[in-house]
């Protein structure tokens, strides 16, 4: 007699099979661990790099690489799994609200809070260039912003925003401009000249170098706002906005 398998049924997974693949999520969730724990760096000392990760999570070069490809790959993967864990944490209260202030409220509020019970968390989570515009919080935030806004609750002129990681390069500052929905304003645009884009990714690198250099001394460097000139004239910054770190932190 044959036995027949069920219809509908998935197969038992190997012993074998499963125990591997258990073995490799621990690892994976241990280097995210060492790389949640060095990320983005120490003042003074530059951004972390994959030697800080393999120190603190005490495996070879190889076994990272083993996992992932860069370092870049493996703050993507932590920055959406802390993102979707955040979500499924607040979603409960969140979704039982319908007034988008107290929607968008209650959403910061939650993550403030974590982030001063857990401040490596907060650091990790607050650049949002490891997630996709159609991510679940972001489209959480741009809906509740957006529905406030016709409703008269908020006043702003665009959600439009690029977030990465710092340094910032050449190649990386032309990629967050390209993927603005107004980059479009930045070309020959009603009879206008182009701006001087050129010009503008200069000054985010430099701005990115300028804080790096000097993280040691200050938490926040803001320029706002940063006016693009016509193609050839540069940019003007309008106002430049710095808050110094306090000594010991």
């Amino acid at each position: 007699m044959k036995a027949r398998k069920s219809k509908g049924v998935a197969p038992r997974e190997d012993h074998r099979v499963r125990v591997a693949r258990e073995k490799r999520e621990r690892m994976r969730d241990h280097l995210l661990g060492a790389v949640l724990a060095v990320y983005p760096g120490k003042p003074g000392q530059g951004p972390a790099v994959i030697d800080d990760v393999i120190r603190v999570a005490k495996v070879s070069r190889g076994t990272f690489y083993k996992y992932y490809p860069s370092l870049e790959e493996a703050v993507a993967e932590l920055g959406a799994k802390l993102a979707a864990e955040m979500v499924a944490a607040i979603g409960a209260l969140y979704d039982s609200l319908e007034d988008p202030i107290e929607r968008s409220a209650t959403a910061f509020q939650l993550y403030l809070s974590r982030a001063i019970i857990e401040p490596k968390w907060g650091v990790f989570v607050a650049h949002l260039n490891h997630l996709k515009p159609d991510h679940q919080m972001i489209s959480h935030v741009a809906t509740d912003f957006t529905s406030g806004s016709k409703a008269g609750l908020y006043d702003f002129r665009s959600l439009d925003v690029a977030v990465r990681l710092l340094p910032v390069d050449e190649e990386t500052a032309r990629e967050m401009i390209r993927s603005l929905r107004g980059a479009a304003l930045l070309d020959r645009f009603r009879g206008r000249a182009p701006r001087d884009v050129d010009a503008l990714v200069r000054a985010m690198t430099g701005l990115s170098r300028l804080f790096l250099r000097h993280r040691a001394s200050f938490e926040d460097i803001e320029i706002n706002p940063l006016i693009v000139l016509a193609e050839g004239d540069g940019v003007r910054a309008v106002d430049v906005r710095t808050v110094r770190r306090a000594q010991g932190s």
